[in-house]
């Protein structure tokens, strides 16, 4: 075999071996007793329900404090959907409202959204230049002139780039957010606040809005949608540190104007997906009765529940500070092992009544 040959050979199988290694870790993790395996049947009907009776979901962990999703494009696990969640909370199902958001990513993909926003988006970040930061930017690029801009100059249009770029990783992260809070209600926000309050040091990521803007965005979804959000919900987030290179300030500037000027679209577009696809809606009465098993009997559901009311519920009493305090069984030597008592019972709580919802999902099938 020639001697050019093999080398390229080896080249792919090398590529082929960086792409799909990670993937082979995610899905033998997703087999470690330590996953919530009563969550997968629930959010599995959910994603057939939005992706198609095909596709195929695997929920796994990794070592990244934050959930994820792996792409999975038109090659070999076209029509899988692969979740990641946080392996130290791989058994905590009070995360799992975070699955929507990983699964509006899966969506945004398959229903190739994106191109709807694309010559939307270069166009804003245009505009909002010419208008409103031309003399920023003339500062930074004087070699440039208005009219190589609005000529589409190459060059002129390359230094534009990370701006185009950053404005549509941020409209998609918009969307998953925004279908999150429709699938999951006020479970959704108080999954994401669990997991990113006060907030992290360090500067802002460039591909999401910041987290000042992003709850913004939440507390305008939740409003459109009828979705209640605590008082303290914008606050209890605190500001993150905006790039100081004053090049990629006023890139991720233009971004975040212009993503933030699809809010209203992307709102409607995710309720209209939802709807479209008959996703199970929060029931109010459903969430209360699973609500005052929980609390007070400290027992699972009784019948037949969605996977969106079982999880506002164990919200609801995860938010109660005072929640079974007059339980001798569940008190502790403290105060810390008595919380630690609680939050392990209704986590067991949670997940049976996951399991104990699967079984009349099946028994209510037709032979």
């Amino acid at each position: 075999m020639p001697k050019g040959t093999i080398h390229n050979v080896c080249r792919d199988s090398l590529r082929e071996l960086r792409v799909y290694l990670p993937i082979l870790g995610f899905v033998l993790r997703a087999t470690n007793v330590r996953n919530a395996f009563e969550a997968h049947d629930p959010l599995q009907r959910l994603t057939n329900k939005v992706m198609g009776t095909d596709a195929k979901l695997i929920i796994s962990s990794e070592w990244e404090f934050s959930p994820f999703v792996y792409r999975a494009g038109t090659g070999p696990l076209s029509g899988f959907v692969l979740i990641g969640l946080p392996a130290p909370e791989s058994s905590n199902p009070l995360l799992l409202p975070l699955a929507g958001h990983e699964l509006g990513h899966s969506i945004w993909e398959h229903e190739r959204f994106s191109t709807n926003y694309e010559q939307l988006i270069e166009e804003g970040i245009l505009k909002e230049l010419i208008n409103n930061r031309w003399s920023d930017y003339n500062v930074l690029y004087p070699q440039y002139r208005k009219e190589d801009i609005e000529s589409g100059d190459m060059f002129a249009q390359q230094s534009l780039r990370p701006a185009y770029t950053w404005a549509k990783l941020q409209v998609e992260e918009m969307f998953c957010d925004f279908f999150g809070v429709c699938l999951f209600a006020e479970s959704f926000l108080y999954a994401f606040a669990y997991l990113l309050s006060p907030g992290t040091s360090g500067l802002r990521s460039l591909r999401y809005p910041n987290i000042t803007r992003r709850v913004s965005h939440h507390v305008q979804a939740a409003k459109v949608l009828g979705v209640n959000v605590d008082a303290e919900y914008e606050s209890s987030f605190e500001k993150e540190l905006e790039p100081a290179d004053p090049a990629t300030a006023l890139l991720v500037s233009l971004a975040d104007v212009v993503s933030a000027s699809f809010e209203g679209e992307l709102i409607k577009l995710a309720k209209n997906f939802a709807s479209k696809n008959d996703v199970p809606e929060k029931n109010l009465d459903n969430v209360r009765d699973i609500s005052k098993l929980f609390s007070a009997y400290v027992m699972p559901i009784k019948k037949p529940a969605s996977l969106v009311d079982i999880m506002n519920a164990g919200w609801e009493c995860n938010m109660n500070e005072n929640l079974w305090e007059g339980i001798p069984q569940i008190k502790g030597i403290d105060e810390k092992d008595t919380r630690r008592n609680r939050d392990r019972i209704l986590r067991d709580i949670i997940l049976k009544s996951m399991e104990i919802a699967e079984i009349y999902e099946r028994l209510e099938k037709p032979a």
